[in-house]
């Protein structure tokens, strides 16, 4: 039964937030203006949740890309960016790190943040 709620909810998720397969296209992307990253896990439960709060608080901000990956299929992003566990949420801009939350995310500072690059 969770197979089925995964696989809708990516359906669903599928609208908003693109999929990172290769580590260039990673570092093509995090060259923009801003770019909101969501690292997580195919096997992790907590990630589904986290992933669709963030949809929800990204669809405020429509010129903001949003991005998720898997770490299975980049390891290289585990590696260069020290991420030692998922949901990380990271925010790039022009390809610098300038906000990472990870397991505990404080929503309210990425709005805050977002908020700020975009006005």
């Amino acid at each position: 039964m969770l197979s089925k709620k995964y696989k809708l909810w990516y359906i669903v998720a599928g609208d908003i937030m693109q999929t990172i397969l290769t580590y260039q296209d990673l570092q093509k992307i995090i060259k923009n203006q801003i770019v909101v990253i969501i690292a997580k896990t195919k096997t992790c439960n907590v990630c589904v949740p986290i992933s669709n709060r963030l949809e929800e608080l990204m669809s405020s901000y429509q010129n903001v890309p949003l991005f998720q990956l898997y770490l299975e299929d980049i390891l290289e992003f585990q590696g260069q960016f020290l991420i030692f566990t998922v949901p990380t949420i990271v925010i790039f801009s022009e390809s610098k790190e300038i906000l990472r939350e990870s397991r505990f995310i404080d929503f309210t500072k990425i709005d805050r943040l977002l908020s700020i690059y975009t006005t």
